[in-house]
């Protein structure tokens, strides 16, 4: 169990209690728990590197109920992203050795990677943001399940092709809408 810095929100030192190390992310929660709404309580929390294109950020990551933080406060820089969990449409975790990765899908498809999460977090942030959700979430290296317009799309490629009749692929439409 890591030293947690004071002056933190309770909720906070509650979610972070458990973390292994907090080396070097001691600015970041200080910031993160002066962004903190009044109105909002936090889930979980961890510390990770954020990956989106070719930036690396370590920082923590912290899931509320009303939307997922990422906060890295430096000596000479910071930044944050916010993400409102409403806006989440798909979570993925992948668990290593001993790290885990977790990359999230929001809006437009765009996603964002939250790595080298020790194994013992991931699950806690994991929960907290699929508690919110109202999409779909996944699990492991599996992709996510198509939907049925997909299947459809994917159908009718098959019959333009003339692998399947127009019979064939009739049946499988009607039982794909439930029909």
């Amino acid at each position: 169990m890591a030293k947690v810095p004071d002056g933190l929100r309770g909720d906070l030192v509650e979610a972070v209690a458990l973390e292994g190390s907090l080396f070097g992310s001691k600015r970041s929660l200080r910031a993160a728990s002066e962004a903190l709404r009044d109105n909002e309580r936090v889930l979980a929390a961890t510390t990770t590197v954020r990956k989106q294109g070719r930036a690396n950020d370590s920082g923590v990551l912290i899931v509320t109920d009303q939307r997922l933080m990422f906060v890295r406060s430096g000596a000479f820089s910071a930044a944050s992203e916010e993400i409102p969990l409403a806006n989440i449409s798909g979570v993925l975790d992948r668990k290593g050795l001993a790290l885990a990765h977790i990359v999230v899908t929001g809006a437009g498809g765009i996603t964002t990677t939250f790595a080298s999460i020790g194994r013992t977090s991931v699950g806690p942030v994991m929960e907290a943001i699929r508690s919110h959700l109202t999409g779909p979430t996944v699990t492991g290296d599996a992709p996510p399940a198509a939907s049925a317009a997909d299947e459809i799309r994917k159908l009718a490629g098959l019959r333009d092709a003339g692998i399947l009749t127009e019979e064939e692929f009739s049946a499988k439409k009607k039982q794909l809408l439930g029909l």
